[in-house]
């Protein structure tokens, strides 16, 4: 990876994006509960997969200090302050975080039980910026859990929260996914656009091709959208993104 790097950087790149889904890859809470059995196996392996990230971390930190680089983590790093810094004095400026969602029924129907909602999510948010990690929250518009409130609960949580980007995307069931296996079993009066059914709407002319897919058991697909649109809008509001830009020295 760090000769990689040395490359890209004589051929001119500053910013790179290191591709890893799980860049922090051992929680806290897993090396614990690997550390309560007699066989400590799983500890030890556990152990060591953490002690090469922060090996990894080390090299970047000796690389020219105008490479910057950005990742992707889970929420459960924000609770491992050893990590943040060690990722700070490695140039990882910013990092992607799945939030999801910000209700407990949310985080349920996405499998992330494991993230916190509420007020305890704008704590965990907030360790990131306090370790001058800069997070673009993912956040998901709907799951079936939502109903008109979770829009204005969602963008005031994302700005309370001190994030620096985030980014409110549509429920899309993608083939392959459990998601689209229930929707394409349990669908009644499938439109056709086109000819095409809509449980295939990657066939349609993209000119022709709804914005939301799956129906909604509260909101119309047109509400949906324009409920997205407009928390994009709240956020990224020029007062707000002058507040955010905030910790800029020039």
């Amino acid at each position: 990876v760090v000769r990689e790097l040395v490359e890209l950087r004589r051929h001119g790149f500053r910013f790179v994006v290191l591709a890893d889904d799980n860049f922090y890859p051992v929680t806290l809470a897993d090396l614990a509960a690997a550390d309560r059995p007699a066989d400590k196996t799983q500890f030890a392996a556990l152990t060591a997969l953490r002690r090469e990230r922060f090996e990894l971390m080390a090299q970047l930190e000796k690389l020219p200090s105008d490479m910057v680089f950005y990742t992707q983590i889970t929420m459960e790093a924000a609770e491992d302050p050893e990590f943040l810094k060690a990722m700070r004095r490695a140039h990882i400026y910013g990092a992607l975080v799945g939030v999801e969602s910000v209700t407990p029924e949310g985080l349920k129907a996405v499998f992330k039980n494991f993230n916190e909602a509420g007020e305890d999510l704008v704590t965990r948010l907030r360790a990131f910026r306090d370790a001058d990690v800069h997070v673009l929250g993912s956040f998901i518009f709907g799951l079936s859990s939502d109903t008109p409130d979770t829009f204005a609960a969602t963008a005031d949580l994302a700005q309370r929260a001190g994030i620096s980007f985030a980014q409110f995307v549509m429920l899309q069931p993608l083939p392959g996914t459990i998601d689209f296996a229930k929707w394409e079993r349990d669908a009644t009066d499938v439109p056709a656009i086109d000819g095409v059914p809509l449980t295939r709407y990657w066939l349609i002319p993209p000119e022709h091709r709804p914005r939301v897919y799956s129906p909604h058991p509260r909101m119309t697909a047109e509400e949906l959208r324009s409920r997205t649109q407009d928390v994009w809008d709240r956020f990224y509001s020029l007062n707000l993104v002058w507040q955010r830009s905030g910790f800029l020295k020039s």
